[in-house]
């Protein structure tokens, strides 16, 4: 009897671990992203503020792309879907000869950041090695 209450007990425990809900974010903070047109890879890199709105975000993003003379947004998003379709899922050293062979320069010794004609990539790298994605400023 004693044995089955214990067991009994580890179920409703594992049962109750399990069953949350697991989410990345919090709500509040997914609203907050929704309200300030930002991504967390956007906040992350700093190109967006969560604090800001979207029409804030928008401006300081034009603000900066005049004053730096970078390359257009929309050109990059576009920059950045062509790198994905051909490096996306594969290792970083086949994603590395990809942008030595369509001259790109590395700009950090671990060459997971990379230039060309004003614009900026970054690797987004899954801890086995395998690439997630691009991140193009």
């Amino acid at each position: 009897m004693k044995m089955k209450c214990r067991y009994l007990v580890l179920v409703a425990v594992t049962g109750g671990i399990f069953s949350q809900s697991a989410s990345a974010i919090s709500d509040a903070y997914r609203a907050q992203l929704e309200h300030s047109g930002c991504t967390q890879v956007s906040e992350a890199n700093g190109t967006c503020h969560p604090k800001h709105n979207s029409k804030q975000n928008a401006q300081s993003s034009s603000q900066a792309y005049r004053r730096s003379g970078a390359a257009d947004p929309s050109a990059g998003q576009e920059v950045a879907r062509e790198i994905d379709a051909n490096i996306a899922g594969k290792y970083q050293g086949q994603a590395v000869d990809y942008m030595n062979a369509t001259g790109w320069q590395p700009m950090n010794e671990e060459q997971t950041r990379w230039k060309k004609a004003g614009f900026i990539a970054d690797f987004e790298l899954q801890p086995s090695g395998k690439l997630m994605g691009v991140v193009v400023r």
